[in-house]
């Protein structure tokens, strides 16, 4: 979750891999609660228009076919607002983000509100909530996944495979499991929801203007952030969520206190990809606010989208460390490869 203050969750089903039990929704509260029965996907999927239209599309499919494509299910309260366009714009410009950076072959179904998250009305001071379906799995399964996945990036040495055994339950979302192949990879289901505030100080067409007001947040940013959780940028660090207990992420498995030391409580820590040796990124404290899978608030990060707190009065972007986090959750990066400027458009 994005805060001025940003936010966190968790949820579908998604049944190609019965090995992986029963699927669970994490939402933006942090609650862990079991699914019952198949989160359907959309009946219609649409495809990105040049032109307007002069109605909301029931959703709109971002990507290129046979790669990377996320399907944008567009909820009524997206739908029925006066200024649907530039909201649809803004959440498909954060998209293509993700779509033009990787090319794993997967379609990841996400449905966007407005002032409301999976049908729950947002807290008013959150820019943006996102809730996740997903499954409780053990450590072996997440390394080996994660492993065959990121070969490449264990074969380039950016990527150390030797992740220490953990007895921990790990939450991986729908999402990252199509990515990782622990999920059908073109499940209709939905992967999860994000929602993006109604405050007058979001702003949704400063990334298309390239000006934003001194008091305003950046839709795009907010946006971007929030799809990054549902395809699992997420913590938990060993927490405990409703009946299920020391739950970890993957990406739990790249945070680190100290060279060859893994945090393993919820407080800071930093994302590295080889060992702890090299500080890719200073993680946020929750105890702080905002969620720990995001970066801390520095000085250095007032314009990352992925920051725990939004920074008025800027055009929030994704940073190279954020799409590093991303592609170490199991996602194939495009032909191009990384964007070679330090913040993505």
């Amino acid at each position: 979750m994005i805060f001025p203050l940003l936010d966190e969750p968790f949820a579908g089903s998604h049944a190609a891999n019965t090995s992986l039990g029963p699927e669970y929704l994490l939402n933006a509260s942090g609650q862990l609660a079991p699914i019952h029965g198949v989160q359907a996907g959309p009946s219609g999927i649409g495809s990105v228009s040049a032109g307007a239209s002069a109605a909301s599309p029931v959703s709109t499919l971002v990507g290129a076919s046979g790669g990377f494509q996320i399907n944008l299910v567009w909820d009524n309260s997206v739908k029925s607002s006066a200024n649907w366009a530039a909201i649809e714009a803004s959440v498909v410009a954060a998209a293509q983000i993700y779509t033009t950076t990787f090319s794993s072959h997967v379609v990841l179904n996400i449905a966007v509100g407005l002032g409301e998250v999976g049908g729950t009305a947002m807290s008013s001071s959150a820019l943006g909530e996102s809730e996740s379906l997903g499954y409780i799995t053990n450590f072996n399964t997440v390394s080996n996944a994660l492993q065959s996945a990121d070969a490449g990036l264990i074969a380039a040495g950016s990527l150390s495979a030797n992740h220490a055994p953990t007895s921990a339950n790990f939450f991986v979302t729908s999402a990252e499991a199509k990515a990782i192949g622990l999920a059908s990879a073109t499940s209709t289901a939905i992967d999860g929801y994000i929602g993006i505030g109604k405050s007058s100080n979001i702003s949704f067409t400063a990334a298309a203007t390239g000006t934003i007001a001194s008091n305003q947040y950046d839709a795009v940013g907010i946006a971007a952030h929030e799809i990054s959780e549902v395809m699992g940028r997420i913590g938990m660090e060993g927490t405990t969520l409703g009946s299920v207990h020391n739950v970890e992420t993957p990406l739990d498995l790249f945070r680190y206190t100290s060279n060859g030391v893994r945090d393993l409580t919820p407080t800071g820590g930093y994302f590295s990809l080889d060992g702890g040796t090299t500080n890719l990124g200073t993680y946020n404290n929750p105890k702080n606010g905002g969620d720990a899978a995001d970066w801390a608030s520095l000085a250095s990060n007032t314009r990352d989208s992925y920051s725990a707190f939004g920074t008025p009065g800027t055009l929030a972007q994704v940073s190279i460390a954020d799409l590093t986090e991303v592609e170490a959750l199991g996602y194939h990066l495009s032909s191009a490869g990384l964007p070679k400027s330090a913040l993505v458009a």
